[in-house]
């Protein structure tokens, strides 16, 4: 790891891609990238996106020119192109001024007037304050979608195509627009619950594939697993 620090940045990548290519089974595409990235296995970064100080699930993807930062990504989640997740956010009540001068230290502006931070700029999902956005099993975002930081999508979500996420996401929920509202709900309120019950996701691999023939009908598979 000592050698890799004094190695210029596009090497350094080149030899990342390499080693997750090798170990995890991870694909990347033309210009992809990730940092600090944790992979489960058999994920595919395609042309143009990053993964950056995150995680990914088993199966997941990313598609063309999708740059995600601080994000927790489930099992077989479907991610479509050119979506973002926000990093930060500015006051809009109370505080005179949006601008960080006013109540931030971090520099934004490269100066500032106060000497504490007055506003916290990020939301997190945990404790430790390294995750943004928790986005669930079995989900599909569709292409230009932004997600605000502090959210979570549940598993089995759906994201419509250019949908502004500002608020949580129900599981196996269909939300879209701008802001994000809810739609429908993929299953009836049974079927959703004996999902998250059973997490199919957490199977392994070889589970999965016996399986395969009961995943074309919600109703089959509940037949079979009872």
């Amino acid at each position: 790891m000592r050698l890799l620090r004094i190695v210029p940045r596009g090497i350094r990548r080149l030899i990342l891609k390499y080693q997750h290519q090798i170990k995890y089974d991870v694909k990347f595409g033309h210009k992809a990238y990730a940092k600090n990235t944790f992979f489960e296995g058999k994920n595919i970064i395609r042309e143009g996106a990053a993964l950056i100080n995150s995680r990914i699930g088993f199966g997941s993807y990313i598609s063309e020119k999708t740059v995600l930062k601080h994000v927790d990504i489930g099992r077989y989640t479907c991610i479509g192109p050119n979506v973002s997740n926000f990093y930060g956010k500015h006051p809009a009540n109370t505080f005179v001024s949006i601008h960080p001068a006013f109540y931030s230290l971090v520099g934004q502006a490269g100066f500032s007037f106060v000497k504490e931070q007055l506003f916290e700029e990020h939301g997190y999902i945990d404790n430790d304050k390294k995750i943004a956005n928790i986005i669930g099993n079995d989900v599909w975002i569709g292409c230009n979608v932004m997600l605000m930081d502090g959210i979570t999508i549940g598993d089995g979500a759906i994201i419509a195509a250019g949908t502004i996420v500002t608020k949580d996401v129900e599981p196996f929920s269909i939300v879209g627009g701008v802001p994000a509202k809810f739609i429908k709900n993929r299953f009836s309120e049974n079927q959703i619950n004996f999902l998250l019950q059973i997490k199919w996701w957490d199977n392994d691999y070889k589970w999965l594939s016996d399986n395969a023939n009961l995943f074309r009908n919600v109703g089959l598979l509940m037949e079979n697993k009872k």
